[in-house]
């Protein structure tokens, strides 16, 4: 881990690669850097790989600034510009989606490429999130009762037993996550839950990505203003995000490239890192080897 300074510190971690290329990598919400060391190292052979950690979540504390999605996208343009060498490839998962598509959109110069994986596209009628997935969401909304219900997850629950009932929500086949990612996972969570701050940024981030599920006027005019090459891919089985969300995308953006895997969830990156990767390569060696 390494730390760089984008108005306070944000701690990330570095895979060396040809320096012609970076990869940013943005993790969703509640996760961190740690969502992609499976890939990190087979991404490393195409470019230089950075996985940061967001204010307020994984190893970088909020230290006075905002975690809400636009105070994310300052965030990562400041660390793109001190920290990234050549062209620009962003990947994001879930939130870290959104925050990319923006910054994509408002800084078109910066961001060569855009990999979108379990993104939170606008939503299709019809289609919901597991029945779960809304209680859980709807709980965090509730005034007075978000703050406590994290705070008491973060202080009584196991941290093993909290990471483990998160994958059943995130992952069509629990056991595809290796039992190392578990642990390290586990061992993360129990160094947030001694920040007090940990739970006011995680519900600052959730919120402001409910006000902006709100505005889908908003979020297509940030994917109009997309300007580079675009590569989503999703899991049938995502509980969280519809696939059918991620189809509708498509169809309305039909330069974009689409992978959609049958039996993979939200985190198809964790769950099937080879797979993930190979359709990343091939994706790299149309859009952006021939560019």
């Amino acid at each position: 881990m390494r730390t760089a300074d984008v108005d306070g510190p944000v701690a990330y971690r570095e895979w060396t690669g040809p320096p012609g290329t970076t990869f940013v990598l943005v993790h969703g919400l509640g996760g961190s850097h740690l969502n992609w060391v499976q890939v990190a190292p087979g991404l490393a052979g195409l470019g230089r790989v950075l996985a940061l950690d967001l204010p307020g979540f994984g190893f970088t504390v909020r230290d006075g600034r905002g975690s809400g999605l636009m105070d994310q996208r300052r965030v990562l343009s400041r660390f793109i510009a001190a920290q990234a060498t050549g062209r620009v490839v962003l990947m994001g998962n879930s939130m870290g989606c959104v925050t990319g598509i923006m910054q994509a959109a408002v800084e078109p110069g910066q961001v060569a490429g855009l990999v979108l994986t379990g993104s939170p596209f606008p939503r299709v009628r019809g289609a919901w999130p597991h029945p779960a997935v809304i209680a859980g969401f709807a709980a965090y909304d509730a005034p007075g009762l978000g703050p406590s219900l994290l705070e008491s997850r973060m202080q009584r629950l196991d941290a093993e037993r909290a990471v483990r009932m998160g994958l059943r929500f995130l992952v069509a086949d629990p056991s595809s996550i290796s039992e190392e990612i578990v642990q390290l996972t586990a061992t993360q969570l129990r160094e947030r839950s001694l920040d007090p701050d940990a739970p006011a940024a995680f519900l600052d981030a959730w919120r402001s990505l409910r006000r902006l599920g709100r505005r889908p006027d908003i979020v297509r005019r940030a994917m109009d203003g997309v300007r580079c090459s675009v590569f989503v891919m999703h899991g049938r089985r995502d509980r969280v995000v519809p696939a059918s969300y991620a189809e509708a995308a498509l169809r309305r953006y039909p330069t974009w490239r689409g992978r959609i895997f049958p039996d993979l969830g939200h985190v198809p990156q964790m769950e099937a890192p080879g797979r993930w990767l190979a359709e990343v390569a091939d994706w790299h060696a149309e859009a952006l080897d021939r560019s």
